[in-house]
């Protein structure tokens, strides 16, 4: 029984935590597929920071910035777009698991073969938060530092954000996943 327990990622010393596998994300997913203009809507949003033409970036609640050059990784100040009242299926579910208190809160889409590079979320605002993915669509290998898992639709996880993190879709269609952070607390799914 242990071996299983250590195989699928739920040991203490994991860089992840396996919160639901086989969520129901089909009102969901079917919400983000309806509305495939959404996605090029992030470039008309005032005051925010970061890229703003992305392939796969469709943010509900992103950071604010006051002044040109301010860096979203040392804001706290964040804001919720246009795009966050219209996605009632995700702050539904966000409400089941009761983060709807969240923090920043965007899909994400990803290309066949496609990937994230390497990297860690460092600044002051990733230090008091904790980094979730819902997977909707598509399967990809998510690795922290050494340790890989693959992602079904319909996996809801933590992950250690602060630790070197890559993702490679493997699936012939798009991965899209919903991240979302919230500020650390011991009760947090």
């Amino acid at each position: 029984m242990w071996v299983l327990y250590i195989a699928i990622g739920q040991d203490v010393m994991s860089n992840f935590r396996f919160i639901e596998k086989n969520v129901d994300v089909d009102k969901i997913l079917q919400q983000v597929l309806d509305n495939p203009d959404d996605w090029n809507a992030v470039s008309k949003i005032k005051n925010t920071a970061g890229i703003l033409k992305p392939y796969g970036f469709l943010p509900l609640t992103m950071a604010m910035v006051r002044k040109a050059g301010d860096d979203p990784k040392n804001t706290q100040l964040q804001q919720n777009t246009p795009m966050y009242h219209k996605y009632t299926e995700i702050r539904k579910w966000l409400k089941s698991y009761k983060c709807h208190r969240h923090s920043r809160a965007a899909f994400f889409k990803l290309k066949p073969g496609g990937s994230v590079g390497r990297h860690i979320d460092d600044g002051k605002y990733y230090l008091t938060r904790d980094r979730y993915h819902l997977s909707l669509q598509g399967t990809y290998e998510y690795t922290v530092e050494d340790e890989m898992h693959v992602i079904e639709p319909g996996t809801f996880f933590w992950f250690d954000n602060k630790k070197y993190h890559t993702a490679t879709c493997i699936s012939p269609i798009d991965r899209l996943t919903f991240v979302f952070d919230v500020p650390k607390s011991k009760t947090n799914p």
